[in-house]
């Protein structure tokens, strides 16, 4: 890609964040021929026997059991095919697998654990993501869109801060809403104010075939629907209304955001 259409890259901290948050860009971008890549960073598969009373209460709200990484990476790879996305998956652990490397205690056994502070032992995985992706994209023209943390998961704390320090290193970078906690007006005024110049926001209008592709893709992502929306009918009425929202009676819209200082 040339510097006037650099290659957009969107970090994706779980197996469905970018489609949920940016799935309408992503398909006007790969209908103009710019190859977006998504790379998703937590879609290690754990082992089973090494799962928490947590984890394995995730995975029955899931409807899945035994192999249920796997399963949602066939999920997110239908639905990035869907929109016209390449993608990798990387092997890091979800946070509700991830155990304390010395004690062996799991870091976010509790569900208010997903949305306090990064344990001390995780820092260290905002560089070496920064490392990883600076090593991955140094001969390529690239824009990152990155999660702005909207909702305070601590996985998305861990890709967004990656993001800012390759943003500190020269790297063009926006950071999209995380949606659905973005929908909560609430959630993104409090990510707001982390900053300490906020960053400006900017429209990015869909039109009629990229919310329908978005919408379907997200229908997509079968076993987190109930956890998301409830049930599988509500999908597009909720993400329509937040388009709408969003745009401001200008029709579909995602908004992203850019410069700032953190």
């Amino acid at each position: 890609m040339s510097i006037n259409n650099p290659r957009p890259v969107y970090l994706s901290p779980h197996l469905d964040d970018a489609v949920l948050s940016c799935g309408g860009l992503i398909y006007q971008q790969a209908q103009q021929g710019l190859q977006p890549l998504v790379i998703t960073v937590f879609a290690g598969a754990a082992e089973l026997r090494e799962l928490s009373p947590f984890a394995q209460q995730q995975h029955s709200l899931w409807g899945l059991s035994a192999d249920a990484v796997a399963r949602r990476r066939c999920e997110d790879a239908t639905a990035l095919s869907f929109i016209g996305a390449e993608y990798e998956h990387w092997n890091y652990l979800d946070c509700i697998y991830r155990q304390h490397p010395q004690s062996g205690e799991f870091l976010y056994a509790r569900e208010a654990a997903l949305f306090g502070e990064l344990h001390d032992v995780e820092r260290v995985l905002i560089d070496e993501l920064k490392r990883r992706l600076e090593m991955l994209f140094a001969m390529e023209t690239i824009l990152i869109y990155a999660p702005l943390a909207v909702g305070h998961h601590v996985d998305h704390q861990l890709v967004s801060g990656a993001a800012l320090c390759l943003r500190r290193h020269g790297f063009h970078v926006r950071f999209y809403e995380d949606y659905p906690y973005a929908d909560d007006p609430s959630r993104l005024a409090l990510a707001l104010q982390q900053w300490t110049a906020q960053p400006h926001a900017y429209l990015q209008p869909l039109d009629a075939p990229a919310v329908a592709r978005k919408i379907s893709a997200i229908g997509l992502y079968r076993s987190q629907l109930h956890m998301l929306f409830g049930r599988e009918e509500a999908v597009d009425r909720r993400v329509r209304s937040y388009l709408l929202a969003v745009g401001g009676g200008q029709g579909c819209a995602e908004r992203y955001w850019k410069g700032g200082a953190w």
